[in-house]
């Protein structure tokens, strides 16, 4: 039996999230930001027409790109946000280098660099990195101080802007040293790095507990 208009085929979605990662793969590549939509397609082993049923245009594609990527790192986040109680130096050490070691040994930081190049690049899909790629970040932070500020551990007014806080000088010292291959001219001490971001962090918001333990 013919389907009826407008109607999706079996699986659809399935395909569609498929799809999805095999060009979030290709964006990875070399050039692959700037790739066109029957570049993206010739890398996903796929037509145009095809990426055009399931996604409209490239911004669509995009943009569905950016979703799974949220979709699929959902449960890592989820574990990355469980604090280590009773030694809160430790535990902000412990998410910094569980990023640090996702971020190279998972090529997490090559995903997280092509979709900021194409967020910058492309005005359209600006929104869609924010909400699918750096917020699940900067939340899973903000889930992870809070919980600290239950328990006395730090003492924040607003965890939010203490995550963003939190996870910028990371996020910029890899992508210096990682994706721009900063690590080549201008070496950095991540570890040490690391280690003295967390000790500012904890002069700024720790309680004084964590300041004496610090």
């Amino acid at each position: 039996m013919a389907r009826t208009k407008g109607s999706r085929n079996a699986g659809y979605d399935e395909q569609r999230q498929a799809l999805a990662r095999k060009v979030a793969a290709a964006l990875q590549q070399e050039g692959g930001v700037n790739a066109s939509l029957r570049d993206l397609a010739k890398e996903a082993g796929t037509s145009v027409a095809t990426l055009r049923h399931y996604f409209g245009d490239r911004d669509g594609l995009l943009q569905a790109v950016m979703e799974g990527l949220r979709a699929d790192a959902a449960p890592y986040l989820a574990m990355a946000s469980r604090p280590v109680f009773g030694d809160v130096r430790g535990s902000l050490l412990a998410f910094l280098k569980g990023m640090v070691m996702a971020w190279g040994k998972h090529k997490v930081g090559a995903m997280y660099a092509s979709t900021l190049a194409v967020g910058l690049a492309n005005r359209p899909v600006g929104p869609a990195f924010v909400n699918h790629v750096l917020e699940p970040l900067l939340q899973t932070g903000e889930s992870m101080l809070r919980q600290h500020v239950e328990r006395g551990e730090l003492k924040i007014d607003d965890v939010r802007h203490a995550s963003l806080m939190f996870l910028s000088p990371p996020v910029f010292a890899l992508l210096h040293q990682d994706n721009l291959q900063g690590v080549g001219c201008r070496p950095l001490d991540l570890p040490k790095m690391m280690e003295t971001h967390v000790d500012a962090f904890l002069r700024s918001f720790g309680a004084q507990k964590a300041r004496a333990r610090a």
